[in-house]
This record gives C-alpha cells, structure tokens and sequence, in this order.
C-alpha cells in the first residue's frame, strides 16, 4: 500500500525554452525536450519532474504542480470531492505512463494525485534528497485548519503542531507507519503548512529544491532574472531557505539542509 507523499513536480510555464535555460543554470538540471510540449526534467541520474508548455487560453500564470502517489486515483478523486475538495481535471489515464488528476482543497491549493502505470518508478529514495532535486512541499492555506482536515481524511496523513515561535504555528503531515530514518520514533513527513502570509488571499503548494549554499544560489538567480520572494532565512534545526519567482513569475523555494 502506498504511503501518500509527494513523488513528481510539473512547471506549468508559457516559455519552456526560457525555463530550461534558467532552471538549468541555477539547479545544473538537464531536460529530455524530445516532446516539444513537455520536457522531462533530470537532477544527476534522478527523474525529479517535468516542464510544459501552457496553451494560450489557459487562464492561470505560471506555476510548480506537485503529485502525489496514491494507490488508486479516482478513489482518491473521490474521496477529495466528498471531503470538499475541487476538481479541476478528471481522472485521466496516459497509457504506459500513468492515471492522474488535478484537484484543489477546499481552500484552493491545487495538487495532483498520481499513480504510475511503471512498476517501481515512484520507488521512495533511501535517506535525504539529494541536493537539487525537490525535498519539501509546503501548503500555504487561507484555512489552514480545513485544509489539514482535508488532507487527513483523502490521504490518512495526521497532523503535529509546532510552535515556530510567538504567534506562529506550523503543521507537519506525517505518514503513519513510515519511520523517519533521521528522527528515531517519529514517522516521516509528507510535508508541511500555514497559514497562507499577510497580504496573500489564497492557497498554494510551493515546492522547496535542495541546494548547498542558499545564498549563492539566491545571487545566482537574481543574476538569472529570477525574483526574491523572501530573502535567504534561517529555521533553527531545519536550514537556511529562500522564496523565489522564476522569469515567468513562478514561485519555487530553496533549502539548504543544516550543516
């Protein structure tokens, strides 16, 4: 049975040309562009995700779609929509690739329920991520209480809270069952949420990419066109991260592991 956790990330961009030569100078990704609407995105020997060209009359900007491994996704699908959830793109089947859809909480981050059609290809790695591939997957959620219900009740995963200091609470979705290797007793962590920042009226999944040196990479990318959402910080015992958009305005985040 599969632990639900985040396994892929998609960039949906309207220059993928322009993504590729960013995202590959700043993270040393390659791309297999061989589909001229979607190139396949490699970090060493690692698949990690895809770029695709948004269409001309699609309504939403640029923006990082995360996946999530189920066992079955139309019973997921149909779970998301009794729990509240909304379904922007039905469960579909792409032979010998897989079956996906994409769906929003109910308070509007969008995520993507997958399930491979290739035995072992959403294997778990062993250990931590890799530096240049994705290592964490964020919910910022206007509510952010409903949102942690939702996610409880379609994915099984539960909920810790953790004072990040005053005023500031953050979730942890944790995978019962699945031990957490670097934290003896603990099980492992889908990802993490809050509440959606001040000024900032709706919910998103941000995707975070390992780096050595977030403050290089952050000076790389400003060199890049990329623009500075937060500014490289420190988290006490999780690392030093930064919030950037892309030259399309897509947002995408940087950690860097503790030492």
């Amino acid at each position: 049975m599969t632990k639900p956790h985040f396994v892929w990330h998609d960039l949906n961009t309207t220059d993928s040309a322009a993504a590729q030569r960013f995202y590959g100078e700043l993270f040393n990704w390659k791309f297999d562009a061989s589909d001229k609407a979607y190139a396949h995105i490699k970090a060493g020997d690692q698949m990690i995700g895809g770029i695709r060209t948004m269409s001309a009359d699609e309504k939403t900007p640029p923006s990082w779609l995360g996946y999530i491994g189920v066992d079955d996704v139309a019973a997921t699908v149909d779970k998301m929509t009794k729990a509240g959830g909304k379904v922007y793109m039905p469960t579909t089947t792409m032979p010998d690739v897989g079956t996906f859809a994409v769906v929003a909480d109910p308070s509007g981050a969008v995520m993507a329920p997958w399930k491979s059609s290739r035995p072992g290809e959403d294997v778990e790695p062993a250990g931590q991520p890799a530096l240049y591939t994705f290592c964490w997957d964020e919910l910022a959620s206007t509510n952010i209480e409903a949102a942690s219900a939702f996610y409880t009740a379609t994915l099984c995963w539960t909920v810790q809270k953790v004072e990040m200091g005053p005023g500031m609470t953050y979730t942890l979705f944790k995978r019962p069952g699945v031990p957490d290797p670097m934290v003896p007793g603990s099980d492992k962590n889908a990802g993490g949420g809050m509440a959606s920042p001040p000024g900032v009226p709706h919910s998103y999944w941000l995707a975070y990419v390992a780096v050595p040196k977030a403050d290089d990479t952050v000076a790389k990318a400003k060199r890049l066109g990329a623009q500075v959402m937060v500014e490289p910080m420190d988290i006490p015992n999780v690392g030093r991260f930064a919030v950037l958009a892309d030259p399309q305005h897509a947002a995408i985040a940087i950690l860097q592991p503790p030492a």
